[in-house]
């Protein structure tokens, strides 16, 4: 039973990590730095976003590495090749989300720069997402 809920935990904490991740990427991308009237409107927003983001996410994303690496540990997945590509690839989202956190900290501010490499937020977060979750449920090797 505690397995289940210990899974359970770890996979709802990645829903929340990740659609906050995919949400952060989409809306970096669709952004635009206004000036004018529409500068205070889209600095609320960004703000609120980066709130978000650093109350929720970032809180998940933390919440996923614990669980997951407690219940590697505990039925010894360590021992495993599949388990440290997996690792990879969580690592690279775990950047990516501090990435995304630089820029809207940076937008939220008045930089008018755009992000770096903005374009492959979001894809780079389904791939990574779906190779994780190949990985999980086939364990190839």
């Amino acid at each position: 039973m505690t397995y289940q809920l210990l899974k359970m935990l770890h996979v709802a904490a990645v829903v929340a990590w990740l659609g906050g991740s995919l949400f952060v990427s989409l809306f970096l991308l669709s952004s635009q730095p206004q000036d004018g009237d529409e500068a205070p409107k889209e600095r609320k927003m960004l703000r609120a976003l980066r709130r978000w983001t650093l109350f929720v996410t970032t809180p998940a994303m933390v919440l996923t590495w614990l669980v997951g690496l407690h219940l590697a540990m505990t039925f010894g997945w360590f021992a495993m090749s599949w388990i440290w590509v997996k690792i990879g690839f969580a690592l690279a989202l775990s950047a990516l989300l501090g990435i995304q956190s630089a820029a809207l900290r940076r937008m939220a501010d008045g930089s008018a720069r755009r992000p770096p490499l903005v374009d492959l937020y979001a894809p780079f977060t389904v791939v990574a997402s779906a190779a994780i979750v190949t990985l999980v449920v086939v364990k190839p090797f």
